[in-house]
C-alpha cells in the first residue's frame, strides 16, 4: 500500500492505477476514459440511497460492480480483471464520447474548415 495523499492532481493516480475504488464520488466518469476496471465500495448504499440522497443514474449502468463489504471488496479487487471490458466501454461511450484522443484534431479541422469557407462567401 502506497501513500498517496500528498498527490495534489488525482489524474496523475489515474494513470498509474489499475484499478478504481471508489463509493459515489464522481471521480469514476473521469477515470472511466480508461477503461480500466472500477469496484463500487457503498457499504452503506441504503441509507445513501433512501435517506442521504438517491442517484442521478440508474446503478445498472454504473461501470463495475458495487460491493458492500470490506470481504466483498477485496475479492472483487482481486477479480477486477474479469469486469468484461465490454461493460467499461459502453459506459465511456455513453457518458464521455468526445474523449477519444482526437478532441484537438477536431477542433483544428472545424476552425480551418470554418476559415475556408469564410474566405470563399465574403
Amino acid at each position: 500500500m502506497f501513500d498517496v495523499s500528498g498527490v495534489d492532481d488525482v489524474n496523475e493516480l489515474y494513470v498509474i492505477s489499475d484499478v478504481l475504488v471508489t463509493d459515489y464520488s464522481s471521480v469514476f466518469f473521469d477515470y472511466g476514459n480508461l477503461e480500466r476496471p472500477v469496484v463500487f465500495y457503498m457499504y452503506d448504499l441504503d441509507h445513501y440511497a433512501d435517506d442521504l440522497r438517491g442517484f442521478y443514474m440508474d446503478l445498472k449502468e454504473l461501470p463495475g460492480p458495487i460491493v458492500r463489504s470490506p470481504d466483498d471488496l477485496a475479492a472483487a479487487i482481486l477479480a477486477a480483471d474479469e469486469i468484461p471490458l465490454e461493460r467499461r466501454r459502453t459506459f465511456r461511450e455513453r457518458y464521455a464520447p468526445r474523449d477519444d484522443g482526437h478532441a484537438s484534431e477536431r477542433v483544428l479541422e472545424h476552425v480551418f474548415e470554418s476559415k475556408e469557407q469564410d474566405r470563399y462567401t465574403r
